[in-house]
């Protein structure tokens, strides 16, 4: 993992008072140069790094049991000046700090790393991302998602990429999972409504290999389904941790564990959930219908440490 130094709060509604400013700032100690082909173009600005009551100065978002949100995820924390970049990516290896990608994102090459950047659309291709990780990112979706097309304007997905800090928010949904997926420390949330489309904040229709860690995870229009579901519709889901996560949905259940009776692969293996909360923000039982659904003993899965946030007891599936 890689940390930026200098985090502060910013809420979310400040994006509205950013001011454009000149060309980015050196990318902080550890990141490497910034290359590529990027224009020096106006951008976005974040504040000075400040003391924080929650993060304190210089750290990221708290560790658990405190949960991501937008004032330790994304760019803005990092105080960084954004310049825009352009929205292809195609030199491999190449590290991007400091970007305004607008329209989005394509990847076209292995091993792309972008920092402190703020994303204004979807990330693409859908599908292998080669090992694209993302850092201190903000994918926002805002004006850039046809409610008619709801499923196919997920943020990002869904194999061979990491998200670290990355703050993703009015997309048609968040992300998806396929093979070799890492989110962490990471606030998912605000998606439009979109009737019908089985939205959440994480999703996955069948893989391996996923860790999603210590994230904030809401969906909570009429169209959710749940705040992180895990079908096995196209493959087996197996090989998934899911620790120190809170999650929140007006959903039918808070999660979909793997192991859901009717799809083709029915049988979740090695599904760990461990010590991850169960939030009331819209349900005093997190889903419409209850916490955890398709939750199946046995092949290597485990349930251990699950609980209501607000400390009322264990939960079970």
């Amino acid at each position: 993992m890689i940390l930026v130094s200098g985090a502060i709060l910013i809420p979310l509604s400040h994006i509205d008072r950013a001011v454009f400013s000149g060309p980015a700032e050196d990318p902080a100690a550890g990141l490497g140069s910034a290359t590529g082909s990027a224009t020096e173009a106006p951008g976005l600005q974040g504040r000075p790094p400040e003391s924080s009551p929650q993060n304190g100065a210089g750290q990221a978002c708290g560790p658990f049991p405190q949960f991501p949100d937008e004032t330790c995820t994304g760019w803005q924390h990092t105080g960084v000046s954004l310049r825009e970049c352009p929205k292809k990516v195609t030199e491999p290896g190449v590290t991007l700090d400091g970007c305004r990608f607008v329209g989005g994102l394509e990847i076209g090459a292995a091993g792309v790393t972008i920092t402190r950047s703020r994303v204004e659309g979807l990330v693409q291709p859908r599908g292998d991302l080669q090992d694209l990780q993302l850092i201190d990112v903000e994918i926002d979706g805002t004006g850039h998602v046809d409610p008619a097309r709801g499923d196919s304007q997920l943020a990002i997905g869904s194999e061979n990429y990491t998200c670290i800090r990355c703050h993703i928010h009015d997309t048609g949904r968040g992300a998806n999972l396929g093979r070799n997926v890492q989110i962490e420390d990471s606030y998912l949330h605000g998606f439009p409504y979109m009737d019908g489309k089985h939205m959440t904040a994480i999703g996955s229709n069948g893989g391996s290999n996923f860790t999603i860690r210590h994230n904030r995870l809401e969906c909570d229009v009429s169209g959710c389904s749940a705040a992180l579901s895990l079908y096995g519709d196209f493959a087996p889901v197996s090989e998934v941790l899911v620790e120190h996560n809170l999650f929140n949905t007006t959903g039918s259940y808070c999660t979909y564990a793997g192991s859901v009776d009717g799809k083709p692969y029915p049988n979740g293996t090695n599904v760990r959930y461990l010590d991850n909360r169960f939030g009331k923000k819209f349900s005093d039982t997190c889903g419409q219908y209850g916490p955890v659904t398709s939750w199946s003993g046995g092949n290597g899965n485990q349930w251990q440490g699950n609980s209501w946030q607000d400390g009322s007891g264990s939960v079970n599936p």
